[in-house]
C-alpha cells in the first residue's frame, strides 16, 4: 500500500512539475512582452513581483523534478561515477561561463542578433543544476 501511494505521489510531482514551467513560462512571456506592470484578477504585478514568482517556478520546479523522477537512486558503477563527475565538472565551468557574461558584462553577438542577458540567466540555473545533479549522481553508491 505504501508502495502504491508512493508511486502516486511521484507521479503527481511529475504533473505538477509541467504545471509549474509552464507558469515560468508565461511569467516570462509577460516580462519578454513588455506587458508588466499587469493588473490580473484585482493584483498589480511589478517587476519585482515577477522576480519573486520567477525565482519560486525555478526552485519549485528542481524540487518536483528531483521527486519525481528519483534523481540519484540507483546504485552506479565506477565508470557511471567517473562520468558523472566528468559531467558535473563541465555543466560547472558552462554555468560559471553563462553567469561570468552577466557579472562581466559581456556582449555576445552572432550575425546582427544580440543575444539577450536574460537567456544566460536562465542557461546559467539550467547548467547549475545539471552539475548539481551530475555530482550527487557520482557520489551516490
Amino acid at each position: 500500500m505504501r508502495k502504491k501511494t508512493h508511486h502516486k505521489l511521484e507521479e503527481l510531482s511529475k504533473f505538477a512539475s509541467g504545471l509549474v514551467l509552464g507558469d515560468f513560462l508565461c511569467g516570462l512571456w509577460l516580462y519578454m512582452g513588455g506587458y508588466i506592470p499587469v493588473t490580473f484578477w484585482g493584483f498589480e504585478i511589478q517587476t519585482a513581483q515577477l522576480t519573486a514568482w520567477l525565482v519560486t517556478d525555478v526552485l519549485l520546479f528542481l524540487f518536483l523534478l528531483h521527486y519525481g523522477w528519483h534523481f540519484g537512486k540507483k546504485s552506479r558503477s565506477s565508470m557511471e561515477k567517473k562520468f558523472h563527475m566528468f559531467a558535473g565538472l563541465f555543466f560547472g565551468l558552462v554555468a560559471l561561463l553563462h553567469l561570468s557574461r552577466i557579472v562581466f558584462d559581456f556582449n555576445f553577438v552572432i550575425g546582427s542578433w544580440h543575444a539577450p542577458y536574460w537567456l544566460n540567466a536562465i542557461a546559467t540555473v539550467v547548467t547549475a543544476f545539471l552539475s548539481y545533479v551530475s555530482f550527487s549522481l557520482a557520489k551516490k553508491d
